[in-house]
């Protein structure tokens, strides 16, 4: 068994041993979009694409003018001209002031405004179907168009200027462009290429590239002189007057259908076939392009266009596509990627990327070509772990095997492996780090930490002062200092002595899974809680930061001030001064997906899943593949989102554009709008406002369709901005002013009206209120005045004379005295019988003065209690009556003013029964109606006088009088039925709303009821 590692290395397999089978070539992809007929694309052959400022894309073909904003096609009329008429657009240009034309197959000439085609505009009217226009831009970025039948002409600003002459056109022309030098080019269907001077604005031309039966497609000028000619029998460079035939063969005998340059300063080239692209910068002294790259078009490319996001849109018949310069180069495990999770990654100085697939094995990826690296145990075997050591150098830390060296120069591979017999802590390494004085440290784990310094292995453990014997990550800085990351924190050697920092020191609890020193020496930790950085000593964790931030950090990298992370489910860059100064603007951080030329956004578990080469290019190692992000790549900010107010509907109904006033009512109003952002739509968030009803801007949001509902009358204005992937808002916010046109009932003069009539209605109820309150007091005056009046007229009538009769009996007693003696006695017997009546009758003034014994009690229990009372009073005949007495009905509440009347009602006729009708029983029912409350007293007595009767009272006597005007007084009957030697009963009705406090039957409002009846009868 070989124990040093010295004896491992070996050079004795060969390369084919070695390395494994070539997999073949893999090519990166670029993502591509097509839209074909059956994908809303309106179809036609298409002849020209460019773009406005405003992000739309334009589309001329022979279906019409198509207007492109990222989600859906619109194809744009002539103004004035039956919808169904469809202009057939060859030629389309935008000028420096931003104005689009279109000429169409007659070499009409229109201009776009206001979603219409305006024109055509003013010429010399001469026009033949399928004559060919040619259109280009001049050096000062106007329109230059030309036909056989127009000549050439610029429109200036709007205003056509003739520079040629149509009389001195060459015969046929196909193509026109000019170069920077001020000449125009002009090609023609088989007379080669001609030059138009202008001298003292008089025109010279001049034949000097005759090309004998070859038709010229197309121009492309390139720097101050230099026109690249594409012609059926491929691509032509005229420099000086000099024709100069292309020798690679994808450019010769290949028809050249299109041509244009990009802003990085690609050459785009379009064939019957494919669509190629080249660098202005590899167009070599003999005017030979040596390099071309290939996009994966199929048909022909009759149109190229290459937009302001750098990428790139190809027409042909019945369709466009659009080929993304995202920034993004992957290689998908779709196309020929070995691994769906590629697991660790690395980029050597020689443009290999090594990368170990999660389910094991090791591959390098090279020039286009993927091989297998299997010895040294690699094939069966998981690599956790992949760092560069010097020129031709690389570390694996294996999952079984230890640490594999693979020295790469000299032919051959050869490896050395160091295990746990040569001292490394443990076989199971999980991550790895080479320092710039070429020491090793290999985290293991469950084993420690093992240094590899001067041949010799040194293991460190918690013994040591490790927080953890689980290393997850290791990495160093230009001071020598080694930062471990394990599950319970981070630990730093710095001159020989370990600092540990854990979750009392601020560091997030959970594993360290990823670390990244940067230019300035900060250490930035992605934990299983998000991100942290350590900083002069001190750990921190950054507030405020997006949501994701506060994941699960896979992997960080650093790019030109950007950090670059993967997560579970995020790939996203963040402005490194945000995090350190914990102050986050919407542009400040951004999130990427399979929009951007990714394979998926799903990071991998690896310590070097995101690393950075020697070119300042991030790799990513990510589920379904591995993308590479290019230096430059989204450097810049993308361009503001152009926010549109698609249309209003009200109740479903789309409301016209010069329509703003919207008739009174409730309404649902849908508010629909759209941005363009023609790279990524789905990216794009918005915000809005409804005047009067929004204080301010909504929170940000995907949706493109809001509702409103119970918008009041008044005059509202709807805002709409949108925000970019980089969080950069629109300039502007659409906006769209509208009224709602009030009821009459919501007008402010029917409110105020109504507002009056309220308040005149409340003072006459308040009014009248008061007048039943005085009404009412002034009858219980009344009530109250006539009861002490018929008191006094009793008290008079009854015991003053009562007592002036004893007063006078008692003074003629006296005088008989003395004379008569027994006469006198005689008339004293009969003054102490008189007194007798008077003391009688003056208790039952007295019962009518006072109140019944509880105001507050049921009206049953006063009657029988009175009735047992009066029991006792004996008949005139030496006899006494019985009293009985029933309740009948469910009980009710009666107010306690009137339970008083019916009280007093009720004491009378008792005491009348009990006194004057001889009666042996006396009965009273009281019987609870719903519709009445009736008191009924009747006895078995001598009956009534039918004289009585008739007058209603006897004389000298005025208790049943009284009882007749209570009654009146509360609005009740009452009735009296009576005969000589049979008895006498009297009966009290007392409607149930008079009576009753929670009747079943009473007015809504009670006070407009009248308390009184006077018009009721006995």
């Amino acid at each position: 068994m070989i124990g040093r590692p010295g004896r491992f290395l070996s050079a004795m397999l060969l390369l084919g041993a070695v390395s494994g089978v070539v997999r073949g070539n893999l090519t990166p992809i670029r993502r591509h979009d097509l839209w074909s007929t059956d994908a809303g694309f309106p179809g036609g052959y298409v002849y020209a694409i460019t773009q406005t400022a405003d992000g739309y894309i334009w589309v001329g073909s022979s279906k019409g003018l198509i207007r492109f904003d990222g989600r859906s096609f619109v194809t744009i009329h002539q103004r004035d001209s039956n919808p169904d008429t469809r202009l057939s657009v060859w030629g389309l240009l935008t000028d420096s002031d931003d104005q689009l034309w279109a000429i169409d197959d007659h070499t009409h000439v229109f201009r776009y405004s206001a979603d219409q085609l305006v024109g055509p505009l003013p010429d010399n009217d001469k026009h033949r179907y399928r004559l060919i226009p040619l259109v280009a831009r001049t050096r000062k970025g106007q329109l230059l168009f030309g036909s056989a039948a127009q000549g050439l002409v610029e429109y200036d600003h709007g205003s056509a200027h003739v520079l040629l002459d149509p009389s001195l056109m060459p015969n046929l022309p196909t193509a026109v462009a000019q170069t920077a030098d001020g000449t125009f080019w002009i090609g023609t269907e088989g007379l080669g290429v001609f030059r138009v001077r202008l001298i003292n604005d008089l025109p010279e031309v001049q034949n000097i590239a005759a090309t004998t039966n070859t038709r010229i497609n197309c121009f492309l000028p390139i720097g101050e002189s230099t026109l690249l000619v594409g012609t059926v029998k491929g691509l032509l460079t005229l420099n000086k007057g000099h024709l100069t035939e292309q020798r690679n063969s994808e450019l010769r005998n290949h028809e050249i259908l299109a041509l244009t340059q990009g802003k990085a300063g690609n050459i785009w080239i379009g064939t019957e076939d494919q669509a190629l692209r080249a660098s202005g910068g590899d167009i070599g002294r003999d005017d030979q392009i040596h390099s071309l790259d290939h996009v994966d078009a199929t048909g022909s490319v009759t149109a190229l266009f290459e937009d302001r996001d750098g990428d790139l849109w190809v027409g042909g018949a019945e369709k466009i596509a659009r080929y993304r310069d995202s920034g993004f180069t992957s290689y998908l495990s779709s196309l020929g990627l070995p691994c769906a999770n590629c697991g660790a990654i690395y980029a050597d100085h020689q443009d290999r990327v090594w990368f170990a697939p999660w389910d094991g094995g090791l591959f390098r990826l090279s020039q286009g070509s993927i091989q297998p690296i299997e010895f040294a145990g690699l094939k069966d075997d998981t690599v956790y772990s992949i760092i560069g050591g010097s020129e031709d150098e690389v570390w694996l830390g294996r999952k079984y095997g230890g640490i594999t060296r693979l020295m790469l120069s000299g032919g051959a591979p050869r490896a050395s492996t160091y295990t746990r017999r040569d001292g490394l802590a443990q076989d199971s390494v999980s991550a790895i780090y080479r320092a710039s004085d070429g020491t090793v440290w290999a985290g293991t784990v469950s084993g420690g930490l093992s240094r590899l310094r001067g041949g010799k292995w040194h293991t460190f453990t918690t013994r040591d002062g490790l927080p953890s014997n689980t290393v997850s990550v290791v990495t160093g800085n230009a001071s020598g200092e080694i930062f471990v990351g394990t599950p319970k924190g981070l630990a730093i050697l710095k001159n020989n002595h370990w600092l540990i920092y854990a979750a009392r020191d601020g560091l997030p609890p959970g594993t360290i899974e990823s670390m990244f020193v940067d230019g300035s020496g900060i250490v930035w930790m992605g934990t299983t809680k998000g991100i942290s950085f350590f900083q002069s000593g001190t750990v921190h964790v950054p507030l405020g930061a997006p949501k994701a931030l506060y994941e699960e950090i896979l992997g960080i990298a650093e790019n030109d001030g950007w950090l670059w992370m993967a997560t579970l489910d995020h790939v996203m860059r963040v402005r490194r001064t945000a995090l350190l100064k914990q102050f986050f603007d919407e542009s400040d951080y951004r999130e990427f997906g399979i929009a951007d030329g990714l394979p998926s956004s799903e990071g991998v578990k690896r310590s070097s899943s995101v690393v950075k080469d020697y070119r300042n290019r991030i790799w990513f190692s990510l589920n379904r593949g591995i993308s590479l992000l290019q230096p430059a790549a989204f450097a810049t900010p993308a361009f503001p989102a152009t926010i549109h107010l698609d249309a209003i509907l009200v109740d479903g109904r789309v409301l016209p554009p010069h329509e703003n006033r919207i008739p009174a009512g409730q309404h649902r109003f849908t508010f629909r709008y759209s941005s363009v952002n023609v790279p990524n739509p789905d990216s794009v968030r918005y915000r809005y406002r409804l005047d009067r009803v929004d204080q301010m801007l909504n929170e940000p949001t995907t949706l493109r369709e809001i509702d409103y509902t119970n918008v009041p009358p008044g005059q509202f204005r709807f805002h709409v901005m949108a925000r970019n992937p980089d969080g950069v808002w629109s300039e502007e916010a659409s906006t769209k002013p509208f009224e709602v046109e009030a009821a009459y009932w919501q007008t402010y003069w029917f409110q105020a009206s109504c507002l009056v009539g309220v308040v005149l209605i409340v003072f006459g109820v308040h009014r009248l209120r008061l007048g039943q309150m005085a009404h009412r007091l002034n009858l219980g005056l009344e009530a109250r005045v006539s009861e002490r009046t018929r008191i006094a007229r009793e008290l008079h009538d009854t015991l003053l004379q009562s007592l002036h009769g004893l007063l006078f009996r008692s003074q003629a007693a006296r005088n008989l005295f003395p004379r008569r003696p027994e006469e006198a006695m005689e008339a004293l017997d009969q003054a102490i019988a008189r007194t007798e009546q008077a003391i009688a009758e003056s208790q039952d003034a007295i019962t009518d003065l006072r109140p019944p014994a509880a105001a507050s009690s049921d009206l049953g229990e006063l009657l029988m209690a009175t009735g047992k009372e009066l029991e006792t009073t004996q008949n005139p005949d030496g006899t006494g009556a019985t009293f009985a007495f029933t309740v009948e009905g469910e009980r009710q509440t009666l107010s306690p003013i009137l339970q008083e009347e019916v009280y007093r009602i009720g004491l009378e006729l008792l005491r009348n029964a009990f006194r004057h009708a001889c009666a042996r029983r006396v009965e009273t029912e009281v019987r609870y109606d719903d519709e009445q409350l009736r008191v009924r007293v009747r006895d078995d007595g001598k009956g009534m006088d039918p004289e009585v009767l008739k007058k209603g009272r006897r004389p000298g006597h005025w208790g049943l009088l009284g009882a007749k005007e209570r009654a009146q007084r509360i609005g009740a009957h009452l009735d009296i039925w009576s005969e000589a030697g049979v008895g006498t009963e009297i009966q009290l009705r007392i409607p149930a709303t008079v009576a009753y406090e929670n009747s079943h039957d009473k007015p809504r409002f009670r006070f407009f009821r009248r308390a009184t009846d006077h018009g009721k009868r006995l």
